[in-house]
């Protein structure tokens, strides 16, 4: 375990002096779990996660001073970095029009496998989800929407399981409250 956190500390010390061959190395060592983490985010569209894989990697780079060893380490650091790109731009507008605005060879040129749920934006989930608290909702939309298990969650989140729990359950009492659900 030694090694790992020698080496990481090396990296960073390396990345913070801007040193391309270990971003290069950080790059090779982490991108497959990045790409996997976006992907699933993205509901398997791995043209759209490389692009967010990618930008992650220019925040990556562009912020790497901002790293702080004694709050996680560097690949949970840069896993939120990318989780968080991957939510923020599929909230965005520009991408939600992008996908309004494929033509129909480029849709029928890639290879969708469905993901069977419902269309939450025609039930009024996201609206009534809008009304929690970030923290609240982030964890709904994470173990919901997203279908992770309450352990993964805590670890993209990085906070801990029990954190988890409690903020689904206090996010259901309140859903409870606001729309009067016995």
């Amino acid at each position: 375990m030694g090694n790992a956190f020698t080496f990481q500390a090396d990296l960073v010390t390396r990345l913070k002096a801007r040193d391309e061959a270990a971003f290069a190395e950080m790059y090779r060592n982490y991108s497959n779990a990045f790409l996997s983490i976006i992907t699933k985010i993205t509901n398997g569209d791995i043209e759209a996660a490389k692009d967010i894989l990618q930008e992650a990697m220019v925040k990556v780079w562009n912020n790497i001073h901002l790293y702080d060893s004694s709050k996680g380490t560097l690949f949970t650091w840069v896993m939120n970095i990318s989780r968080n790109t991957a939510i923020d731009k599929l909230r965005s507008k520009d991408f939600k029009n992008q996908l309004k605005n494929r033509s129909l060879e480029t849709s029928e040129a890639q290879d969708y496998q469905p993901v069977p749920s419902l269309n939450t934006e025609l039930i009024g989930v996201k609206k009534m989800l809008e009304k929690l608290d970030s923290s609240h909702r982030d964890v709904v939309d994470v173990v919901y929407m997203m279908g992770y298990s309450h352990a993964e969650a805590a670890e993209v989140l990085d906070i801990p399981l029990g954190t988890v729990k409690t903020r689904l359950r206090n996010a259901i009492v309140e859903l409870r409250k606001q729309y009067r659900i016995a």
